[in-house]
């Protein structure tokens, strides 16, 4: 009988935390590391996003310039809204790197958390973007 019981309620663990793993939280600060399976690699800043579950707003660098906007992340599906960019110009190099990063957020629809990892989808479930949890920028 004990081990009957023991078993049940490890099963149940085991379901309660798989069936809480589709809403984990994407909040906080994220280091963008490769996009469509290519190192991301700028000149003088590092890009980051920072979600902020609360507020429902983004804020981040791609490169050179600061993004900001809005977003919600439900079972598994992102929706990035009203993003504004700063204008300022930097290195060559940055700024194609901060265009395609743009342009990939554009076709974001999905995210999952795994560990330190979130990787940022398209409509077709591809990864277009991985970004792994950093510090948070003073």
């Amino acid at each position: 009988m004990k081990k009957a019981v023991t078993f049940l309620a490890a099963a149940a663990a085991m379901f309660s935390m798989a069936s809480c793993s589709g809403n984990q939280s994407i909040d906080g600060h994220w280091d963008f590391k490769t996009m469509n399976g290519e190192e991301v690699v700028t000149t003088e800043k590092t890009p980051f996003l920072e979600f902020d579950g609360e507020s429902g707003r983004v804020h981040g660098c791609l490169g050179v310039n600061l993004v900001n906007g809005s977003y919600t992340f439900e079972d598994g599906k992102l929706t990035l809204g009203n993003l504004g960019m700063t204008m300022m110009a930097g290195l060559p190099e940055d700024m194609a790197v901060e265009s395609a990063l743009g342009d990939a957020l554009k076709l974001a629809r999905g995210a999952k958390v795994s560990s330190d990892k979130l990787s940022i989808t398209d409509a077709e479930g591809e990864v277009i973007l991985t970004l792994e949890r950093g510090q948070e920028q003073q």
